[in-house]
């Protein structure tokens, strides 16, 4: 009996200690829903999702295109322009085709206003806008200055690249005209530097008539004039071997070159090559003729190409420039 009335008591002790533990498990009492998760919907058993949070954009996520000209990462590839060369003084048509390289449409634009050739620097001036906005007004203004652009000869070597690569352009357009085009620059150079003729000229350095061939008397003193297109030419070379020739007139980077021929020394011919910033391709042959005109006869006017933008007389290259495919090289 002392043993039952011992454990009543105990549990009698704990009993309170029991109720505080039970009540600590059930929910505050409140009027409003208690805090924590959304309850569960008695029809489907799921639970109700917090709206999402905006994403502000950053750099690695823009909010969308950079305008509307901006190119897709599967856009076509086209080719502007390719280098020059430019050099510091260069010509006017160089500063141009500078502009256009760097893709400064509206200052080229602006730079040529009033000029007699105005048109294809405009052509392509109008060729870069379209690229940059994408805007169908601007490639249809575009073709309209392609097609009023004059033919260039291959002579007026930076001209002629402006010209063909707008025509290009505006064609590639038009076989895809819902396209934004990625553009990269054009590969090798516009005016390669190359020597493709050599003229006999008078003492005042206009052409001799009757001329089918460079050619002069063995005993010297024949001037002749360096056809092609070159920067600043280093060595004059005959057969190979930088030779110490005598210039006549003026050496400017851009100018032509005038040589005065060394007597004939046992030879009948001498091949000539020069050096330039970068490499020049092509050599000439002048022939040791005393049958040959005088080089003091006068010449009647003659038309010839000219260096771009120096009004220096040249031959016409006997290949047309490149196509652009080759490994650029870095400029003068």
């Amino acid at each position: 009996m002392k043993c039952q009335s011992r454990s009543h008591l105990v549990g009698l002790a704990l009993a309170p200690v029991l109720m505080l533990g039970l009540s600590a498990c059930l929910p505050p009492s409140s009027d409003g829903p208690a805090p924590g998760p959304a309850p569960s919907s008695p029809s489907t058993g799921t639970t109700a999702q917090p709206l999402p949070t905006a994403v502000v954009p950053t750099a690695e996520q823009p909010a969308g295109p950079a305008g509307p000209g901006a190119p897709q990462v599967d856009a076509p590839v086209v080719r502007w322009v390719p280098i020059g060369p430019i050099g510091p003084n260069d010509p006017t048509s160089g500063q141009r085709y500078l502009l256009l390289q760097q893709f400064q449409c509206d200052a080229l634009a602006q730079s040529v206003e009033g000029a007699d050739d105005a048109a294809v620097w405009l052509a392509g001036a109008a060729v870069c806008r379209a690229l940059q906005s994408g805007s169908q007004q601007d490639w249809q203004r575009a073709s309209i200055a392609v097609a009023a652009t004059p033919r260039i000869p291959q002579t007026q070597c930076l001209e002629f690249r402006v010209a063909a690569t707008s025509e290009s352009l505006v064609a590639q357009h038009r076989g895809n005209p819902g396209a934004v085009f990625k553009v990269e620059p054009g590969q090798g150079e516009a005016c390669p530097r190359q020597l493709v003729g050599l003229t006999v000229v008078d003492e005042q350095l206009r052409p001799v008539p009757g001329t089918a061939r460079a050619s002069g008397p063995r005993t010297g003193g024949t001037i002749v004039r360096l056809d092609g297109y070159y920067v600043r030419v280093g060595d004059v070379l005959f057969d190979g071997v930088p030779a110490d020739v005598e210039f006549v007139g003026d050496r400017n980077d851009y100018g032509t070159i005038y040589l005065r021929m060394p007597p004939a020394n046992g030879r009948d011919s001498v091949r000539i090559s020069i050096t330039d910033t970068v490499d020049v391709a092509g050599t000439v042959t002048f022939f040791y003729d005393d049958s040959s005109p005088s080089t003091s006869s006068p010449a009647p006017s003659e038309t010839t190409g000219t260096v771009p933008g120096t009004g220096s007389p040249t031959s016409t290259p006997s290949a047309t420039p490149p196509s652009g495919e080759a490994t650029p090289t870095a400029a003068p």
